[in-house]
């Protein structure tokens, strides 16, 4: 595929579809987790499947870190045809990742017990929530890598693969949910074991990517490995932040909604905690689609196909957002139906929660595909600025404080709240990047 000199709207169609193909199969490896344990478990199992959403959050954007951090500078040396400086990225993020591995596989496997207390475990969640994690742990490496081998498949070029391989893991995790914890009866320890299954499946098909006489992903000697450590992990930091909010957000919702809630109302927050990590896997989809084609024309000094590709990935990301938006808006049970039996309490509760909630999605889109186009263009600063302030700043102080203050429903605006006045810190360094050099 020619970044150069392709039309642009064709290469951008070429990355788009597998790049959200690839997002939403990547999401049902826990969306159908939790229709099968809701369905299949119960509400108190669904509940203890939220609460494994921050640790697993750590892997999963771990891999993200490594993965997007090394394949901007990857494909920016491309664009300046130094395909060996390139490579040394490759190398050294690979390096990263597997001493990065090593350390999360031992914190998981002594503190697991200590780690799903921390994110609010009650004596009745917890033997569910430790059944769940018990898999996970056993597999972290599969884990974390699933990403990481995704994102440097996607952006040497081969986008379909990456597709192809999450598509085949993403059948197999819902054909053994069905099996194992439907017909069955195996529990929500079932569930885990078919999205480890489905990760593995995936991993090998797209390791079949190696040995293509097109792979350009090949180790070599590495140089510099600290410092290119410390760009690799600068560049990716914004990316680790947009994927590690959902966990950190998560955490704090559940601490939160026990407290001013009840254990149903976190039922239904694990609802809109699944339809989080789907649209934020959309909105991720058309960033990682955008990414490989700026970065690589930023590294080319080609400015108005930059423009171009910015363009498309706005007006997607913007149409996204509103549809997203409208369907919790205007169906809040019907949404909350896909995974709960809907109980006059959990009715009540779906009605507020998921109606204000989902106004989160109609500003949230455009701020992570900002934090997305900024790192490809190499603005560091500000693409973390958004990530913190989305991710960590804003979002932690809202929930945290506003049920103090106001009544307990407040919770559910925190997220809308937070996205609206990142906004505006977005457009602002968007329209101050308009013109770009390398």
């Amino acid at each position: 595929m020619d970044l150069l000199n392709q039309n642009i709207k064709s290469i951008y169609r070429k990355y788009l579809i597998p790049s959200l193909g690839s997002a939403m199969v990547m999401s049902i490896y826990t969306m159908a987790d939790a229709i099968v344990i809701g369905k299949g478990v119960g509400a108190d199992a669904l509940a203890a499947l939220s609460l494994t959403t921050p640790p697993i959050a750590i892997l999963m954007s771990t891999g993200i870190l490594f993965g997007v951090g090394g394949s901007i500078h990857m494909n920016v040396h491309k664009g300046m045809d130094d395909m060996k400086e390139g490579r040394n990225f490759f190398t050294i993020s690979t390096l990263g990742i597997g001493a990065v591995i090593l350390l999360l596989w031992l914190l998981y496997s002594t503190n697991l017990p200590a780690i799903l207390r921390l994110m609010g475990a009650n004596d009745t969640l917890y033997p569910y929530a430790h059944s769940y994690m018990k898999w996970i742990t056993a597999f972290l490496p599969i884990v974390v890598l699933s990403n990481f081998l995704a994102i440097w498949i996607r952006n040497d070029g081969n986008p379909n693969l990456a597709l192809a391989g999450v598509m085949g893991g993403g059948c197999l995790n819902i054909l053994l949910d069905i099996v194992l914890v439907m017909n069955m009866g195996v529990g929500i320890q079932g569930a885990a074991i078919a999205s480890i299954s489905g990760m593995i499946l995936s991993g090998l098909i797209m390791s079949s990517h190696f040995f293509r006489k097109a792979n350009n992903l090949r180790f070599v000697k590495p140089t510099k490995i600290m410092s290119h450590l410390a760009t690799i992990t600068g560049s990716g930091i914004s990316s680790f932040l947009n994927e590690f909010s959902n966990g950190l957000i998560v955490c704090l919702f559940n601490i939160q909604v026990l407290r001013y809630c009840g254990q149903t109302a976190l039922a239904v927050y694990g609802v809109i905690s699944n339809c989080v990590i789907l649209f934020n896997s959309l909105f991720t989809g058309v960033g990682q689609a955008v990414q490989p084609i700026i970065s690589y024309n930023y590294g080319a000094g080609q400015s108005t196909r930059i423009a171009e590709t910015k363009r498309l990935g706005y007006f997607t990301i913007v149409t996204m957002g509103i549809l997203f938006s409208a369907v919790g808006i205007l169906f809040p049970y019907a949404v909350s139906a896909v995974f709960l039996s809907l109980t006059p309490e959990i009715k009540d509760i779906t009605n507020v929660a998921i109606r204000l909630y989902f106004i989160a999605f109609l500003p949230a889109g455009y701020n992570l595909l900002s934090s997305y186009y900024l790192q490809s263009v190499l603005k560091t600063k500000e693409s973390l600025l958004i990530s913190t302030m989305r991710s960590v700043i804003l979002s932690s102080i809202l929930i945290l404080t506003l049920p103090l203050v106001f009544d307990s429903n407040i919770i559910w605006l925190c997220m809308p709240i937070t996205e609206l006045i990142v906004f505006v810190i977005s457009f602002y360094y968007v329209r101050k990047n308009k013109k770009l050099t390398v």
